[in-house]
């Protein structure tokens, strides 16, 4: 309704259009690094064996005046649709460790605690099994039908995406996305504890920490190794860091 709406379509179908653009290969030249996570593909290539897993995509849209593009949109799948075939739990953090691991901090003669953030942790995954999804073309703005052409695609009034890297919405994204980053710290000597979940510690580094999701909470003594992790996770990742350690999965924290 948004697309449509009288006063406030021009808004949203420029919010909804670069939503697309981050998703597909860029809209108007006015996207710096598209992902290429989605393709617009035809009908007929959707394997045979897939087609009744085609998911559909729902559009969340709200406005965030404190950002630079104020007018938000991100599309997200429909993960009851996929059958994926492996398992899509994740290893993560509970209360009980992260309050261990705070009465680590404090014990600890000379150990801090600070807090990373990985931005669109979900996103940008690689994918070696696609998935499929149907748009209605009333949902996607004029531009993007345009720039891609998509009534050639179009089968009665919907065409098809085909979904090649991780994105909201999907039920392995987790999963996928968390596999990318063990084989990424592991290459720096960081591991996961096989005995307690979510946590990490390193080789020989004196940095230990928790993670839920895409928040780490790290325990280090010596800023050189909170720093060293910092710097792997920038290699590859939007982080946001709090050095100052104030909140942690939404709790306040005072040191």
């Amino acid at each position: 309704q948004l697309l449509r709406h009288p006063t406030m379509k021009d808004d949203w179908q420029h919010s909804s259009a670069n939503e697309f653009g981050r998703l597909f290969q860029g809209i108007g030249g006015r996207i710096e690094k598209p992902t290429n996570t989605c393709f617009f593909i035809h009908k007929h290539e959707v394997p045979q064996d897939r087609f009744k897993e085609v998911t559909y995509g729902k559009f969340v849209c709200t406005v965030r005046p404190q950002k630079a593009e104020p007018f938000r949109t991100r599309l997200t799948l429909g993960g009851n649709r996929i059958k994926y075939p492996g398992d899509v739990g994740t290893p993560t953090t509970d209360m009980l460790l992260f309050k261990i691991l705070l009465n680590s901090v404090v014990s600890t003669p000379g150990a801090k605690f600070m807090t990373i953030d990985i931005s669109n942790f979900y996103l940008n995954t690689p994918m070696k099994r696609f998935e499929y999804v149907k748009l209605a073309l009333s949902d996607i703005p004029e531009e993007v039908i345009t720039e891609y052409n998509l009534h050639e695609k179009a089968v009665d009034g919907h065409v098809y995406v085909e979904v090649r890297k991780g994105m909201y919405g999907l039920p392995q994204a987790g999963i996928l996305a968390q596999e990318l980053l063990q084989k990424r710290l592991e290459t720096h000597g960081y591991y996961q504890s096989p005995i307690v979940h979510g946590l990490w510690l390193h080789k020989w580094r004196p940095i230990q920490f928790s993670l839920v999701v895409d928040d780490f909470g790290v325990k280090y003594v010596g800023e050189e190794h909170a720093q060293h992790l910092v710097n792997i996770l920038k290699a590859d990742y939007k982080i946001t860091e709090d050095w100052e350690g104030e909140k942690y999965i939404g709790i306040d924290l005072e040191w």
